[in-house]
């Protein structure tokens, strides 16, 4: 499992590192135009770059325990039915997880097959942009995946605010 943790942690230095090229391009942009020239497509590569930063946080925030989480109902439910409700919640979660993989995994590949380009001034095959929601949804699956089964040996999966637990 320590592989997938640091291919968690790996993903959400991604995701940071998205959100500065985010910055990086806008800082440009307004650098360019303060010398009367543009940055070609900054508008797209910065788009892709959020969607980006969106798909390469969801296995991190799971493993931090960041995703929000509907407490209020854990309140009303003894405490007898909390286990059952967490077992529950990762499988909903692997499921949906599960599903969003194999449907981004489809759309990649059939923008690779199609040849898709962007239709800014800079061609770009799609697929590439797009990948990032591939490796993402993979790992957010494999992360909810990995939190069942802790959940049914009675771990925690979730980081929170230490380091790292030990295995």
């Amino acid at each position: 499992m320590k592989v997938l943790h640091w291919l968690y942690r790996a993903s959400g230095l991604l995701s940071a590192a998205s959100l500065i090229l985010i910055c990086a391009m806008i800082v440009a942009q307004i650098v360019a135009r303060n010398m009367g020239s543009t940055v070609r497509d900054a508008e797209e590569f910065a788009a892709w770059s959020m969607a980006a930063a969106g798909f390469f946080g969801l296995p991190y925030a799971l493993y931090c325990g960041s995703h929000i989480r509907v407490s209020v109902v854990s309140r009303f439910v003894p405490e007898a039915l909390h286990h059952t409700m967490e077992v529950i919640a990762s499988v909903i979660g692997v499921l949906l997880a599960a599903y969003l993989a194999w449907y981004c995994t489809a759309f990649v590949l059939e923008s690779y097959q199609f040849k898709e380009v962007s239709q800014g001034l800079v061609p770009v095959p799609m697929w590439i942009p797009q990948m990032p929601m591939v490796f993402g949804s993979i790992l957010l699956a494999a992360a909810f995946a990995e939190r069942l089964v802790r959940v049914l040996r009675g771990q925690v999966f979730e980081v929170g605010d230490s380091e790292e637990r030990t295995e």
